[in-house]
C-alpha cells in the first residue's frame, strides 16, 4: 500500500470518528433521578434491562423530555426509592442515584421524598383497609412522619450538593409530587374517609412546601408538579393520577401517574427556561 493510500485510509476512519465525537460532546447528558413518580411503573414498555423492580418507565417524563431535546439519558428512577437511595445506597444492590451523575452531566431532575415520609405507603395503607381487602400495609405514626419530614430538608440539600460535586456546572431541577387528592372532600374512587384524605393533603402540601424551599435555597430549578396537575387528581374527569384500584387492563399502581400525566410532564420540562446551562 502507498503513502498517499494509508492517509486516504487513515483519512476514512478519523473523520466519522471526529464526526461522532463532536456529535456527542454537543448532546448534553441527563441523569433522572427519583421515585416511582418519575419512574413511572406500569406504564409499558418498561426500560430495557432495567432492573424489573424499579419499574421504570421508557415513556415517563424523562425519557419525553430526552426525545424531545435530542438528550443523552441516564435514568436512574426506581420506585420506592428514598432519599438515602439517591444519596448512598439504591434498592435491590444498585449503587447510589448519585453515582449516574458524572463530570459530563448538565441536566439533573429529581422527584424524591414521597417516600420518605410514607405518603404512598399510608395511602395505599388507608385505602386498602377501608376496602375490607386482607394483608394491607400498617400505617405510619404521625410521631415517624414527623421526624422524617423533619430530615427531608437537609437530604434534599445533600442531593444538590452531591450533585454539584459530580458536576460543578450541573442544572439540578427539583419537580414536586402530582396532585393525586382533590382540593377538598373525598370520593370513592379514593376511597378514603374525609379525615383520612385531609390527613394526606396535609402530607403533600408539606412535601411540595419542603422541596420548593430547598430548590429556592440551593439556586435549584422548581417544575412544580402539584400545581401543574391541579384539576387532575384522582377525583377528576381528567386524572393524571389514578385511584385506589387498579384500572381494568392496566398495570399502574394506585395513586400513581397515568402515560398522559408523563406527557404533559415533559411537554413542560421542554419549555423550562433556561433548562440547560
Amino acid at each position: 500500500m502507498t503513502t498517499k493510500q494509508c492517509r486516504g485510509l487513515l483519512a476514512a476512519v478519523l473523520v466519522p470518528l471526529a464526526a461522532c465525537a463532536a456529535a456527542m460532546a454537543a448532546t448534553p447528558q441527563y441523569v433522572a433521578m427519583g421515585s416511582s413518580y418519575a419512574a413511572g411503573p406500569g406504564i409499558l414498555p418498561m426500560v430495557p434491562g432495567s432492573p424489573l423492580r424499579c419499574a421504570r418507565s421508557a415513556e415517563d417524563y424523562a425519557h419525553v423530555l430526552a426525545r424531545l431535546r435530542s438528550l443523552s439519558l441516564v435514568d436512574v428512577t426506581c420506585s420506592g426509592a428514598t432519599t438515602f437511595d439517591v444519596l448512598h445506597a439504591g434498592q435491590f444492590s444498585q449503587p447510589a442515584q448519585l453515582d449516574a451523575v458524572t463530570a459530563q452531566t448538565q441536566l439533573v431532575t429529581v422527584t424524591i421524598g414521597g417516600n420518605d415520609v410514607f405518603f404512598m405507603a399510608n395511602l395505599f395503607g388507608f385505602s386498602c383497609a377501608r376496602s375490607g381487602a386482607a394483608g394491607c400495609s400498617s400505617i405510619a405514626p404521625d410521631a415517624l412522619v414527623a421526624a422524617r419530614f423533619a430530615a427531608l430538608p437537609d437530604s434534599l440539600r445533600q442531593i444538590v450538593a452531591g450533585a454539584r460535586m459530580r458536576s460543578p456546572a450541573v442544572r439540578v431541577v427539583f419537580l414536586t409530587y402530582f396532585t393525586a387528592l382533590p382540593e377538598q372532600g373525598t370520593c370513592e374512587r379514593i376511597a378514603l374517609t374525609a379525615e383520612q384524605a385531609d390527613q394526606m393533603r396535609g402530607v403533600a402540601a408539606r412535601l411540595a412546601s419542603i422541596t420548593r424551599q430547598v430548590a429556592k435555597e440551593s439556586g435549584s430549578g422548581l417544575l412544580d408538579l402539584a400545581v401543574l396537575s391541579r384539576g387532575h387528581d384522582a377525583c377528576s374527569k381528567d386524572p393524571w393520577v389514578l385511584g385506589a384500584q387498579r384500572e381494568q387492563g392496566s398495570l399502574i399502581p394506585p395513586f400513581h401517574p397515568t402515560r398522559e400525566a408523563m406527557q404533559a410532564v415533559g411537554n413542560a420540562l421542554n419549555a423550562y427556561p433556561d433548562l440547560l446551562h
